[in-house]
């Protein structure tokens, strides 16, 4: 049933653009979702599918008419190829932005040579966060980028490690070891934590931990040592 109103859902939007091919650019269906939607895309681009356009908003990709009057969500298929190609555009999309995260607002601990690279949304509350910090270790040659956001029970220990000299260590020891950090320096900027909240807003990061891999990929939940070993070896591929 499910796939039967997939594919009908699609044969209306096809069957509505159809009569429309080739009578808009990407320039107009920005314009034209705009104004019906109020929203702005991010990207917009033509599919195989005459008549229909790829647009991705606030992370989420949509299929829309020339005119934007009509809009699918759902999963495009090549039934050919059996290809889902809304996920391989929204992993592509996910490896070309690696480059762009902030960074200079996540703590950053490297375990052995530390060539491989995760990023991960965590809190300093949360008792799956602290069984990871094993596991990376366990996986070696990795190096973690942690953007801390407050979701569990304040901020306190959050806003002690970002004012710590030494963010890593205190986060390591703090989320391994139940190490408190020591008192933070009165006055101590900790607008990191809001733009971190603000970046897990961004990317509909709601629960803690939740992974980014460099081949656009994404897994939330604590994982054992060998399964985020084996994740980052089949990147590799």
């Amino acid at each position: 049933m499910q796939i039967k109103t997939l594919l009908l859902s699609a044969c209306c939007v096809l069957g509505i653009a159809s009569g429309t091919v080739g009578a808009a650019d990407i320039g107009t269906v920005k314009d034209n979702l705009l104004k019906n939607t109020g929203l702005e895309a991010e990207s917009v681009r033509a599919t195989p599918v005459p008549g229909l356009w790829e647009v991705f908003i606030q992370e989420r990709m949509f299929y829309v008419d020339d005119s934007a009057r009509y809009v699918l969500s759902g999963r495009l298929i090549d039934a050919e190829t059996q290809e889902d190609l809304t996920q391989a555009r929204l992993r592509e999309i996910a490896r070309a932005r690696w480059t762009k995260w902030p960074f200079e607002d996540a703590v950053k601990q490297v375990f052995g040579k530390g060539e491989r690279e995760i990023i991960v949304f965590s809190d300093a509350n949360c008792t799956y966060c602290r069984m990871m910090e094993k596991a990376y270790a366990e996986v070696g040659n990795l190096t973690v980028w942690t953007f801390i956001v407050p979701m569990l029970r304040g901020e306190e220990n959050a806003r002690e490690i970002v004012c710590s000299k030494d963010r890593s260590k205190a986060w390591h020891e703090w989320m391994g070891q139940g190490i408190r950090p020591a008192v933070s320096v009165a006055g101590c900027d900790t607008s990191v934590l809001r733009r971190n909240l603000e970046l897990a807003h961004r990317y509909n990061v709601t629960a803690a931990p939740t992974f980014f891999f460099k081949t656009g990929d994404r897994s939330t939940g604590a994982m054992p040592a060998y399964q985020l070993s084996s994740i980052l070896e089949n990147a590799k591929n």
